[in-house]
């Protein structure tokens, strides 16, 4: 049984509402959508079974998300995470001066009428790194610890690239990575 809630927490300076759905044990979530299981322990973990086609395939599944409570980006996340709309990207940085592989981590969404982008984060060198040689590559929403009273705030996404499939039938794709 599913059952709407609006979880009300305040992260100091800050109250924001926050919906997702409560499930009892058992219950399937509903695709893209913020959930959490009846039993468990702490109200402020949310979990999304996010969607995507069979041209990708899962780089990393519980990825974590680097640097999300530098420049206020915890309260980009709260206001774009709640929208029916919410999705999540990643975007390469070259000119970073600390990491020429660097990936951005960035969410969308549409708020009060428009279209908002923000930058949620980076995901960590090491799995940058990793995915250097990937020409393209995308990402989910999996996870997220909500900020409350003095707590952090923490973000855990799935990192998805092309699959061999798609590139056999696309090998424009797999020729020019940068």
């Amino acid at each position: 049984m599913l059952e709407f809630l609006r979880n009300l927490f305040s992260g100091g300076r800050r109250t924001k509402d926050f919906q997702f759905l409560i499930l009892d044990h058992g219950s399937s979530p509903e695709p893209n959508r913020w959930y959490r299981l009846s039993h468990w322990q702490s109200p402020h973990f949310l979990r999304m079974q996010s969607t995507w086609s069979a041209d990708w395939k899962i780089s990393s599944q519980e990825e974590p998300v680097v640097g999300v409570t530098h420049d206020d980006r915890e309260r980009s996340f709260l206001i774009l995470g709640d929208q029916p709309d919410f999705r999540i990207f990643l975007e390469r940085e070259p000119g970073n001066p600390q990491d020429r592989n660097a990936i951005k981590v960035m969410g969308a969404a549409t708020v009060e009428g428009a279209s908002r982008v923000e930058h949620l984060g980076y995901l960590s060198k090491e799995t940058a790194e990793a995915l250097r040689n990937e020409k393209e590559i995308d990402a989910r929403p999996y996870a997220v610890y909500l900020p409350y009273q003095g707590h952090l705030f923490g973000l855990r996404i799935t990192i998805l690239v092309r699959s061999k499939a798609y590139l056999k039938r696309h090998p424009e794709s797999a020729s020019d990575v940068t």
